[in-house]
């Protein structure tokens, strides 16, 4: 459920539950997909847990993520499944056509440098009936300005850290909800759930964090979301996401923009 190839699996692991979660209850939402077999592709595999769920349901499972370290560790987990992983950038999928029962992929787009060929290539990838299984975060619509990630890269962007960070730029992105949802109609699918606004387990709506927050925030940020950016930094590591997340705080930008869409092949 990642795609940048800056992630540990081993990191990953201790902030993944939460992603977990939402990834099987986003899939409860494909009808009897689950039920029916056939190929499962997985951008962006992670751990390889729901790579797992899916082969122990009878599915043969195609997975990619652009970290060895995550393919490492699903190999790990699927060994003896019929579950195929390889290192594979969403921006560089090449799926057979008419192929896939359920294409599935949680957390991933914001990654992606650029949506409309991954989002096409998904879509042409369904077989007839298939369902396309998408969460993403950085959803929120354009009109609202920088939202977290944007912050992330002014910051990074900045004098201070500018030098620091020269290979280790950011890659989040924002796709509003209604931008991705319109690119999976005029690629020929029709939306079965849509969600712009997906309540998610580490942001739930109400009062957000505040500067009392950030020894606790950082590390969380510091597995997750800044992980490149944090393993580049060093011992400054602390500094840089407490920098990151008080100028979000103090911006008001503090709401992932989780998103939720599910999309299905007539036929």
């Amino acid at each position: 459920m990642t795609a940048t190839n800056g992630w540990v699996a081993e990191d990953y692991a201790k902030v993944n539950a939460p992603h977990l979660r939402t990834a099987l209850a986003a899939l409860s939402l494909a009808g009897d997909a689950l039920e029916q077999g056939g190929a499962f592709a997985e951008i962006g595999c992670g751990t390889g847990d729901i790579a797992r769920v899916a082969a122990e349901r009878g599915f043969e499972v195609w997975a990619s993520d652009a970290s060895q370290s995550m393919v490492d560790a699903t190999r790990q987990r699927c060994a003896g499944l019929p579950v195929r992983v390889e290192v594979c950038p969403a921006e560089r999928l090449d799926l057979p056509e008419d192929r896939f029962t359920v294409v599935h992929s949680s957390w991933v787009l914001h990654w992606v440098t650029e949506v409309e060929r991954p989002l096409r290539r998904m879509a042409r990838a369904l077989r007839p009936g298939g369902h396309l299984v998408l969460q993403w975060t950085g959803a929120h619509p354009r009109g609202q300005g920088p939202g977290m990630f944007g912050i992330l890269r002014q910051v990074a962007g900045s004098p201070k850290w500018r030098d620091l960070l020269a290979e280790a730029r950011p890659a989040m992105r924002e796709y509003p909800a209604d931008e991705v949802a319109a690119r999976l109609t005029a690629a020929g699918l029709d939306l079965v759930h849509y969600d712009p606004e997906l309540a998610h387990p580490l942001s739930a709506k109400g009062p957000g964090p505040t500067l009392a927050d950030l020894p606790d925030l950082r590390e969380r940020y510091k597995l997750a979301g800044f992980a490149t950016q944090a393993a580049a930094l060093g011992e400054r590591a602390d500094e840089f996401v407490d920098e990151v997340l008080t100028t979000m705080i103090e911006a008001g930008q503090v709401d992932p923009h989780h998103a939720r869409t599910v999309a299905r092949r007539p036929g």
